[in-house]
């Protein structure tokens, strides 16, 4: 007996990878928007579990997008307009993430964490401000947040 390969398909459930692929480029658009940066912008992406991330920033249309891992070690110094921290584990790798966001970011680019509902906002709040980063805006939906560079405020003479 011969299986015919149209009935084979058919039997066959969708691909778990397609709706992954579909809910990563969803993200990305969203966090594209909420950031107000163009689409070929550099990205560092921070965390565990960033490859389909990244792939869907590349399709995206990012000019560059660099994966790091909180702890281990990564001697450059790449500027992004986007640090995307996607996945950490506990706070000691939240700090490191924030702390890798901020030494990458241009002075007007923005650090999106995920999952900021999970970990709190006043825990991330405090972590940010001691990574020399402030609140720009929180993403009730998604549960991210937002970050910035602190502005200087200048002295008065």
């Amino acid at each position: 007996m011969i299986a015919q390969p149209e009935r084979v398909a058919e039997i066959e459930p969708p691909s778990i990878a397609a709706v992954d692929d579909a809910s990563c480029t969803t993200q990305v658009d969203r966090v594209m928007a909420m950031t107000h940066l163009p689409c070929s912008a550099h990205v560092a992406l921070i965390g565990h579990h960033t490859l389909p991330s990244m792939l869907a920033l590349l399709k995206h249309g990012c000019g560059a997008v660099r994966c790091l891992r909180p702890g281990a070690p990564s001697p450059d110094r790449e500027i992004a307009d986007l640090a995307w921290i996607v996945d950490v584990r506990g706070d000691d790798e939240l700090d490191e993430a924030l702390h890798a966001a901020r030494v990458r970011l241009t002075q007007r680019g923005r650090v999106v964490v995920e999952g900021a509902g999970c970990a709190g906002l006043a825990a991330i709040g405090d972590r940010a401000t001691a990574a020399g980063l402030h609140f720009v805006s929180f993403d009730h939906v998604a549960n991210r947040v937002v970050l910035a560079i602190q502005p200087r405020l200048a002295l008065a003479a």
